[in-house]
Parts: structure tokens; C-alpha cells; sequence
């Protein structure tokens, strides 16, 4: 979604995930390189869509359950 093609009622709540664009879906490249060795020859990719890791897949963004954010650093207690 486009910044100039924005209107506020396309996300009331401001929870639609950026990263996926509230599809819990992104696209995820992976490579092949037949043979033994990884690093010779010609290499093959192929696009597959993979869930979201920011929003577990569900389109609405929580930061509580962003898996990707230290949520460690906050349940330090305070020295």
C-alpha cells in the first residue's frame, strides 16, 4: 500500500501488518545448487509464499507477539 494511495478508513484500528500488508503471507526466495559441492555450477531459486514472521501469519500486527523483537530487554527488572 502506497503512501498516497492511503485513506485512514483502509486501517481503522492501525494494526494491519507493513511487512505483509495484512495478507500473513511474504514471498521467501530459496536457492538450489545440485551436485556436492554448494558453490559450484548454475543455481536454481524458486519463490514460495511463506507466513508472515511478524504477524505469525494473522494480517493484524501486535507488537507484544512480534517474535523478531527482544522482548528479553523488557523483562529485566530495573538495576
Amino acid at each position: 500500500m502506497s503512501e498516497r494511495g492511503y485513506t485512514p478508513e483502509q486501517d481503522a484500528d492501525g494494526k494491519t501488518c507493513q511487512w505483509c500488508q495484512g495478507s500473513g503471507y511474504v514471498t521467501r526466495v530459496l536457492a538450489y545448487n545440485p551436485g556436492v559441492d554448494p558453490f559450484k555450477g548454475p543455481t536454481e531459486s524458486v519463490h514460495r509464499a511463506g507466513q508472515c514472521k511478524h504477524c505469525r501469519g494473522t494480517g493484524t500486527y501486535d507488537s507484544h507477539l512480534d517474535p523478531t523483537l527482544e522482548h528479553w530487554r523488557r523483562a529485566r527488572p530495573d538495576s
